[in-house]
């Protein structure tokens, strides 16, 4: 199912919590670093994750300075290109600030304002929708559902888009629940068309990123040189870039405009972050409209959407005005600590290791508290990375299948004990686990036989409409036999730890030509609240010092640390060594 909306990620962010794993080279608690030691740890910390494969950027500001400006990994593989300051990454959601902005922009020049109503600038919308306003689309409380395309790229005009939003009924009367809305943007984008009279780009750039001296962002009229552009990859293989996606004259289509997609640097974010402290785009009183939060995100949430803004508190007690955007290969993150003046911009273009793992640990160095480097990787033998491939079975029968790929020893599980070690480093099943496999299970299979009933039972009344479920549902499922041939069989990986005490559960999907996931949060009521897919992906185990071979989670968890010895493999866990043995 696509779900591109922001990744609430960052609730209750702390930058001075729970050390996460092993304390690596931490200061005094509280003590923040000076920018030459912050910018060696982030060179440090990045150069241990490009090592592992990460591709992306890094932008770290304090009080105005710049401490960190660096990019890291190949921007294409297959080319040999490198990537650095020069190359461009994509925004994803984050592009929905700049379309609020462009909106402010033009509510000081007196050409609308954000109180105006859809009436003004479609007098033929619906009578439902002829009152919901400006401030309602920006802080996503107008009751438009999320999206009215099946994919970011179907050729789509602008009426046609807006007709297709104005046909459908709305999901919740406007103004009285926050749901996160791509298409309220896209419908922002076209009100900044038709006052201004150009195409969202041209008017954006005017508007928006000619006064904050940012040349390089834009879809494409920065004209960058191919070789700029950074690929992305999503399971080994080069996905390609956004910006050939949107190559026609006419792109970037609806479904995109003015929501995601727009492309930058890590300079022009520099250059960003420094014209947000002034008035050169916004005056003090649209700075303050723009990030002041004005509706909670979800009813257990603690943060507040703004104009394009999350903002939220850390457990310091500091502001966080914060955004992120991906399109589960690149992905974005852009973090200001207002009251520390502290910015972190960080990139990434590889499915597996992403900018919002990385920001967890980032946000850590920029503020003095312990962090976990990644294991340093030493070099072992083919003969080596042989003797230990095989599968590997646990005491409920699960499995863990070790694999060499690419000179790399590489990891997956399935099974609730395997799939438990592979992921936190222990065999230990959370509660009601059982029950959320069955029931994921249960879900799939009922997908694949084109009966998507135990999956809108599990979502529960107040659900997404059941019609565009099986739609979604039927499109996801063609695809992927399309690209991966017939279907074969399903299988759960398991169950781990969800947000607020649910669960999180994977199935895997097997196909004649690879896997897929499909992956079911449940909340405490074992109700589903979000919904998951994604190609199915082996995890490294990294060959490290003392002949271990350790996973990596850039999130901060724990890891799977495995010796092999005599045809077995022994895992260290915090109940102690478990042996993995070979059918």
């Amino acid at each position: 199912m696509r779900m591109r909306t922001r990744l609430r990620l960052f609730a209750g962010l702390t930058v001075a919590g729970t050390v996460l794993g092993v304390a690596s080279g931490a200061l005094a608690q509280g003590t923040s670093p000076t920018d030459a030691d912050a910018a060696a740890r982030v060179d440090e910390y990045m150069m241990r994750l490009e090592n592992l494969g990460y591709t992306g950027g890094v932008l770290l500001t304090r009080h105005g300075r710049v401490v960190v400006e660096r990019s890291y990994g190949m921007a294409n593989r297959a080319a040999g290109l490198v990537a650095d300051t020069a190359t461009v990454y994509n925004l994803g959601s984050i592009t929905k600030q700049f379309t609020a902005a462009a909106i402010l922009r033009l509510e000081e020049q007196g050409r609308l304002r954000t109180t105006d109503s859809l009436a003004r600038f479609f007098p033929d919308a619906p009578a439902d929708k002829r009152s919901i306003t400006l401030h309602q689309l920006l802080t996503h409380t107008a009751g438009f559902k999320s999206d009215f395309s099946p994919t970011d790229y179907e050729p789509t005009t602008r009426d046609e888009y807006v007709q297709r939003m104005f046909a459908a009924p709305l999901r919740n009367p406007p103004g009285r629940i926050h749901f996160y809305s791509n298409a309220g943007y896209s419908l922002l984008a076209a009100i900044v068309e038709i006052v201004t009279g150009t195409d969202y780009e041209s008017a954006l750039r005017e508007l928006v990123l000619r006064p904050a001296g940012m040349d390089a962002t834009g879809y494409k009229a920065p004209h960058w040189p191919a070789e700029r552009i950074a690929h992305g990859y999503q399971n080994g293989r080069d996905w390609g870039t956004i910006v050939d996606r949107i190559a026609p004259a006419d792109a970037p289509y609806w479904a995109l405009r003015g929501n995601g997609g727009l492309h930058t640097t890590l300079g022009d974010m520099a250059r960003w972050d420094a014209a947000l402290n002034d008035a050169r785009v916004l005056t003090d009183s649209s700075r303050r409209k723009f990030t002041t939060g004005y509706v909670y995100e979800g009813p257990d949430s603690a943060s507040q959407y703004a104009y394009g803004w999350a903002v939220m508190k850390t457990r310091r007690g500091t502001r966080l005005i914060t955004h992120n955007g991906g399109n589960g290969v690149y992905v974005a993150e852009f973090l200001r600590f207002v009251d520390d003046s502290v910015t972190l911009f960080v990139t990434s273009t590889v499915a597996e290791l992403t900018a919002t793992q990385a920001v967890r640990v980032l946000t850590r160095i920029a503020f003095g508290d312990a962090y976990e480097l990644p294991p340093e990787r030493v070099t072992v033998t083919p003969q080596a990375l042989a003797a230990a491939a095989g599968e590997y079975r646990l005491a409920d029968g699960s499995r863990l299948t070790l694999r060499v790929a690419n000179g790399r020893l590489m990891a997956e599980a399935v099974g609730q004990q395997a799939y438990g070690l592979l992921v936190n480093g222990d065999t230990t099943s959370p509660p009601g686990a059982a029950e959320a496999n069955a029931r994921a299970l249960g879900i799939v299979q009922g997908l694949v036989a084109g009966n998507i009933g135990p999956l809108l039972a599990a979502i529960g009344e107040g659900g997404p409409d059941s019609a565009e479920v099986a739609r979604q549902e039927a499109d996801l499922m063609t695809g992927r036999r399309e690209r991966l041939g017939a279907f074969r069989s399903a299988e759960v990986v398991g169950s781990l730890r969800g947000p607020e005490g649910g669960l999180r559960t994977t199935v895997r999907l097997n196909f004649e030509r690879g896997g897929a996931t499909n992956i079911y949060t449940f909340n405490r009521s074992r109700r589903i609240e979000d919904l998951g897919a994604r190609p199915f992906s082996a995890v490294e185990l990294v060959p490290s010092k003392g002949g271990e071979y350790r996973t990596f989670d850039p999130r901060g968890g724990a890891s799977l640390r495995l010796t092999f010895a005599g045809g077995v493999a022994v895992a260290a866990t915090p109940g102690g060594p478990v042996t993995l043995a070979r059918p």
